[in-house]
């Protein structure tokens, strides 16, 4: 069975995305305090990770590159309602660390959108 992480300090928002993710066929953790990701991610090695832009003590930026610096082949969806600005760096760390596994999703996120990108990963 595939991995889903998701990593939101919105413990309402991620048990959605949760659902979502289940009912797509993965196993989902869920992971609401940032400081914990990286921990988590190491010891659950999703095939895809779901990740916050903007958290508390610890953004998605962070959460993002310390997990990008680990190698592992997971895909990435990294989310935002804040503008596009985080997204557009989320995409430029992705680009720097010449991997082309990062989606991005504005919030709010359509139902919809985040099946198709979870779909899109069982390609791989």
């Amino acid at each position: 069975m595939r991995k889903l992480l998701i990593v939101d300090d919105d413990a309402g928002l991620a048990k959605a995305y949760g659902r979502i993710g289940t009912g797509a066929g993965f196993e989902v953790r869920v992971v609401n305090d940032p400081l914990k990701a990286t921990e988590a991610f190491l010891a659950f090695k999703p095939d895809v990770a779901v990740i916050d832009m903007i958290m508390p003590e610890k953004d998605g930026i962070d959460v993002l590159n310390e997990m990008l610096l680990t190698g592992e082949p997971t895909r990435f969806i990294v989310t935002s309602g804040y503008g596009d600005a985080m997204l557009r760096l989320a995409e430029s760390l992705a680009a720097f660390h010449a991997n082309g596994r990062v989606s991005v999703l504005k919030k709010p996120i359509r139902r919809a959108e985040l099946e198709k990108l979870l779909a899109d990963t069982t390609a791989d």
